[in-house]
């Protein structure tokens, strides 16, 4: 961890600000599918982060808060594919505000974008600041959309929140974990941070879709066989060398309990009615 300084300022503010915007959201608008919304919107922002950013390296971040350059601009990604851009649309939903306030939070987004480009902790590689101006609107509709859905109380959509959720928390947290520790995934023999968030991601993602079968069915057995089939396929992914490391293996494993653990409880919360909900 760095010191806080004139890169980190703008970031932690942001944070700070957002935070608050969300903490109004909540206490406002205390339907349990807020919080669902903001988990699925969290999603959205992170299958989108892992191509456009991941994968195509479109743009760099540097908020100097942490020590490695790739965690930090790992970071940059997070605090704006976790907090900033889904906060925004959870809040413009939850609140039913039009079009008008979905061109404010746009025009403010495009600010945002130009004074970091300006404060040199932000780099673009293809990216331009057209493109997050055409396709924020687009994923402020997409929230709305989900939240009418949810709102009708659709199963598809509930089950599809209950397997989004379940990724977003385990990478989110996991990603804290990668800031204090040295096991990588990736290929080949020696692993880069690189190789790590371009697999990862995949990881976390297939294996939230397995953990699904305990929230289907919240047993020990349905426990224990999706443990089995998890282990399995750690056992291919160590045999082609993506997991290379005891450690590593280890650190899986017990990720993967945790999902196991955690997906049902997700789908308790998603499917629960409250008292006052009719059937």
């Amino acid at each position: 961890m760095k010191r806080i300084n004139k890169n980190s300022k703008p970031f932690i503010l942001l944070s700070i600000i957002h935070l608050l915007l969300l903490l109004l959201t909540l206490i406002k608008k205390r339907e349990r599918r807020t919080l669902i919304l903001l988990l699925s919107n969290i999603s959205f922002a992170y299958i989108f982060e892992y191509f456009v950013f991941n994968v195509f390296e479109s743009y760099r971040y540097n908020p100097k808060i942490l020590k490695k350059r790739q965690l930090d601009n790992a970071l940059g990604a997070l605090l704006s594919q976790a907090i900033y851009v889904p906060i925004s649309a959870t809040f413009l939903t939850a609140f039913g505000l039009g079009w008008i306030w979905k061109v404010i939070f746009t025009a403010y987004f495009h600010v945002i974008e130009i004074h970091f480009l300006n404060l040199n902790n932000y780099k673009l590689h293809w990216w331009k600041p057209i493109y997050t101006t055409l396709l924020l609107p687009v994923y402020f509709n997409i929230s709305d959309f989900w939240d009418k859905n949810l709102a009708l109380k659709k199963k598809s959509f509930y089950w599809l929140s209950t397997y989004l959720s379940s990724g977003v928390v385990a990478k989110t947290l996991f990603f804290t974990i990668d800031v204090y520790k040295k096991q990588k995934i990736g290929l080949g023999r020696f692993h880069t941070w690189k190789e790590h968030f371009l697999i990862s991601p995949l990881y976390m993602f297939i294996f939230s879709a397995i953990a699904i079968l305990p929230a289907i069915k919240n047993k020990l057995s349905v426990k224990a066989l999706t443990f089995l089939l998890m282990m399995l396929m750690n056992y291919l992914l160590a045999c082609l060398k993506i997991i290379n490391k005891s450690s590593t293996f280890v650190q899986v494993t017990l990720q993967n309990i945790f999902m196991i653990y955690l997906t049902p409880l997700i789908k308790s919360y998603i499917f629960e009615k409250k008292k006052t909900e009719t059937t």
